[in-house]
């Protein structure tokens, strides 16, 4: 019997390794057209935060400098997920996008021991938060995964102004996709609420209503603890799916909680792997724009120079930007390799709009479409009338 040997002359990775895509997540987030519309998101972020600092309702408590403020700052020691301006961004500042989301939602559930009961106002400022990060990322985040999204599956390329009209059509999507498990989740604190109330009543908050109807308030918790980490996790996909399938809020929230909960481990490793390719990206671009300000100083002749101050601030606007386009870009992959995995979707694939539908002629009405009347005039037959009645008869009839 004779031995057969196989060869292999090349073996294609990232079909044997789908994950090795992410590798590419950094090459995508430094393009310059992707670059200058994470810029305008950081200035229309900032603008708005801002904005909402000067509502009436506004609350003090908890508030935060926007995004530009702290960058611009020169004594803010800012905590953890916050800039340090005298380290630069540090590596939490890769899912900024995700945390000026996750923030205001979660004070809107969890509050400090030693942190006042909460007003109206600051559950106002909260939900205004909460909203406009919804807004702005669906738009201009959506935007930028769209572009990413068309320049990974077909090599080639969407303008800035065409992806923001795409993703402004679509949103009130991008609101309510989250908007909908948020409300669920308050719907199930409501548990906790009706038997709080009825111990107050019936047992003069003694606690015996509780001992006995406990259970209620305590699994609703458990459900809605476990919705808002499926919120958490699965906001940026929402976002992804929208963009990069053309859909509504509701295949967008179905996508992205089916890929996470179907494809969790999976889910968690390609994260994992995404973090460490931003990590990288992270220091590279912090060397580097390090570097820039210091030849400039070194090219005026003047170290400590205070004019320079300004666009040292703009190259820290500028390295946040890259941060979140590719914490975007990072999202897109994710997502094309979730459903890839979850329903066999080929990575190829995404949602083109394309022209509309022609109009068809509308069928001939008496006539056979297979005998069209010579030179587009149909001939009736000649009719005699009959002197008496007045009636036309056919030569057939005479």
């Amino acid at each position: 019997m004779t031995d057969k040997h196989i060869t292999v002359d090349s073996i294609r990775w990232h079909s044997v390794l789908p994950w090795l895509h992410l590798l590419r997540a950094a090459q995508l987030a430094l393009r310059i057209r992707v670059l200058l519309l994470a810029l305008a998101s950081v200035a229309v972020f900032s603008a708005g935060q801002m904005a909402i600092h000067r509502l009436p309702f506004h609350s003090s408590y908890g508030a935060r400098p926007s995004v530009l403020e702290v960058l611009s700052s020169k004594s803010v020691d800012s905590p953890r997920f916050d800039l340090n301006p005298q380290r630069g961004i540090n590596s939490w500042w890769l899912a900024w996008p995700w945390i000026s989301t996750g923030r205001p939602g979660a004070e809107l559930f969890f509050r400090p021991s030693q942190a006042p009961a909460s007003s109206w106002s600051t559950v106002a400022t909260h939900w205004t938060d909460l909203f406009w990060s919804w807004l702005v990322w669906g738009i201009f985040g959506g935007a930028i995964v769209r572009m990413h999204a068309v320049r990974f599956a077909r090599d080639e390329s969407v303008s800035p102004l065409h992806a923001v009209r795409f993703t402004s059509r679509l949103w009130q999507s991008y609101l309510y996709a989250p908007l909908l498990p948020f409300l669920g989740a308050f719907a199930l604190s409501a548990a906790g609420l009706i038997v709080g109330r009825a111990d107050v009543w019936y047992a003069g908050g003694q606690g015996g209503v509780l001992l006995v109807m406990g259970w209620l308030p305590t699994l609703a918790s458990l459900a809605m603890a476990v919705l808002l980490l499926l919120i958490l996790a699965s906001w940026p996909l929402m976002v992804a799916a929208i963009s990069v399938e053309g859909s509504d809020g509701f295949d967008g929230l179905s996508r992205a909680f089916g890929y996470v909960m179907n494809r969790l481990w999976y889910f968690l490793f390609l994260v994992a792997i995404a973090f460490g390719v931003g990590l990288l990206t992270s220091y590279f671009v912090d060397w580097l724009f390090g570097m820039t300000f210091q030849l400039a100083e070194w090219s005026v002749g003047v170290r400590g120079v205070t004019s320079l101050d300004v666009w040292a601030d703009f190259l820290k606007v500028l390295q946040l930007a890259v941060l979140g386009s590719y914490f975007w870009s990072a999202t897109t992959v994710i997502y094309f390799l979730l459903r890839q995995s979850d329903d066999g979707t080929p990575l190829d694939q995404v949602y083109i709009p394309g022209p509309p539908p022609k109009a068809e002629p509308l069928p001939l009405v008496g006539v056979a479409a297979s005998q069209p009347a010579v030179g587009g005039v149909i001939e009736r037959p000649a009719t005699e009338t009959v002197a008496t009645g007045g009636s036309p008869v056919s030569p057939s009839d005479s």
